[in-house]
């Protein structure tokens, strides 16, 4: 990771992105939440001709600074199982699917795929 663009990165999320919650749940029902941080992500839908590789309609690509993630205390690495929670009110769920840490890795960011609401 390149400090210069990590930083660089962080501050345009945080531009642009909007809030969501990263949250790690437990493993025994009722789930509670080990773990919380709202941070600034972008979050987009896939393109139709992305739609492949287990990819389907209703899942999101979330972009996020690790470096936001860090200082916000969430507990890393980032799991597949995670929930991050979107909206206005943070209230629609989705799962983390996959976590792709090196296609973003020299600015600092995670590329994350979520399946859900």
């Amino acid at each position: 990771m390149n400090q210069t663009s990590a930083r660089r990165a962080r501050a345009a999320i945080n531009r642009r992105g909007h809030l969501v919650s990263f949250r790690r749940m437990t493993t025994t029902m009722p789930q509670t939440v080990l773990a919380r941080a709202d941070v600034k992500a972008t979050v987009e839908g896939y393109k139709p001709d992305e739609l492949i590789s287990g990819i389907t309609a209703g899942s999101r690509k979330v972009i996020v600074s690790l470096l936001e993630l860090i200082s916000a205390g969430f507990p890393m690495p980032i799991k597949k199982g995670d929930r991050i929670y979107l909206g206005d009110a943070l209230d629609v769920p989705t799962t983390i699917d996959a976590v792709d840490p090196d296609h973003r890795e020299f600015s600092g960011c995670l590329d994350i795929s979520t399946k859900g609401t």
